[in-house]
């Protein structure tokens, strides 16, 4: 199983995108986040996020709608908010929560080698189609030089699909539904 806290990771390794600023709501310098988690209790007063290179410390956080309202400790105005619009927050990937076992980070896994359970390498696991119910593996096969490139493998994500994640070899092994390979 997946956790897509993040769509993408950042240009530093050690940053992670956990969502985007929509727009600023108020006049007191407050702005909409839209949440790539789907949580919007993430944040937490105090969590410092990270726009554009620049840090920024959570002050205040509320609801409007689906949408996640944040406010930071430098942005007092609509006009400095306005500033923050459709940049993407990032966090430190040591201050992300811990999944437990079996769960995963999109970063954390993309980019793994896949084999199956039978010994069969798949290829590299290049993105993961989030699609409500379950997510999808997307698995780029591996070309030989000068042949045609192999469609991609699609793979859902269902309960024992994942059969294990070495992260230290970047390496994952799945037991794919019966008809995908």
């Amino acid at each position: 199983m997946t956790d897509s806290t993040n769509r993408s990771a950042s240009s530093d390794e050690n940053l992670v995108v956990v969502g985007r600023v929509r727009r600023p709501t108020g006049i007191k310098g407050a702005v909409l986040v839209e949440v790539y988690s789907g949580n919007p209790d993430r944040f937490d007063i105090g969590d410092v996020v990270i726009a554009n290179g620049r840090e920024y410390e959570v002050v205040n956080i509320g609801r409007s709608g689906d949408s996640t309202k944040l406010t930071f400790a430098s942005i007092d105005s609509i006009e400095k908010a306005d500033h923050l619009r459709d940049l993407e927050l990032s966090v430190r990937a040591e201050d992300l929560p811990e999944n437990p076992p079996g769960i995963y980070y999109h970063y954390e896994i993309i980019g793994n080698d896949v084999s199956t359970i039978d010994g069969q390498q798949l290829g590299t696991l290049t993105e993961i189609l989030e699609t409500g119910s379950n997510d999808v593996l997307i698995i780029t096969p591996k070309t030989e030089s000068g042949k045609k490139k192999p469609a991609e493998i699609l793979v859902p994500v269902l309960d024992g699909v994942i059969v294990n994640v070495d992260k230290e070899n970047n390496a994952m092994l799945i037991d794919p539904p019966d008809g995908i390979l």
